[in-house]
């Protein structure tokens, strides 16, 4: 029994490619090469925007962006895909501010709906956010 919950974390440890596509090809590539993103997000179609405060999305259309993009052409859904609840606790985990933090970078709620689902967040440089607080 105990063995059995032992090999079931490890496998939502390893099981985190959606997590860290977000993290490594979406969020850095956003913050490095702008262009980049800016086409993929119009290829893909989903509820993310480059606004000049930063890169604007609802968790789940993050989610899905990613999905999309690490998925296999397939039409069958891959089995082994980091579930939803898996990737949001990933992103919510200290770790995602401290890996953005060496870009000089942070994920921000710009719209709280009071909903983690419905809320929109915000990708920003450092910079963004101190000139933000010397604003108010």
């Amino acid at each position: 029994m105990l063995l059995r919950g032992l090999l079931k974390s490890k496998d939502i440890v390893s099981n985190q490619r959606v997590y860290d596509h977000v993290v490594e090809s979406v969020f850095r590539v956003y913050l490095l090469q702008p262009l980049a993103l800016e086409v993929r997000l119009g290829q893909a179609a989903i509820g993310m925007q480059m606004t000049p405060a930063g890169l604007e999305f609802s968790l789940p259309a993050l989610y899905k962006f990613a999905v999309f993009e690490v998925q296999d052409p397939d039409p069958d859904p891959d089995p082994d895909i980091q579930s939803y609840t898996s990737f949001r606790r990933c992103l919510y985990g200290q770790q995602t501010q401290v890996r953005l933090h060496a870009l000089d970078a942070e994920v921000v709620i710009a719209q709280n709906h009071k909903n983690v689902n419905m809320s929109i967040y915000r990708l920003q440089t450092l910079a963004s956010s101190t000139l933000e607080l010397a604003l108010t």
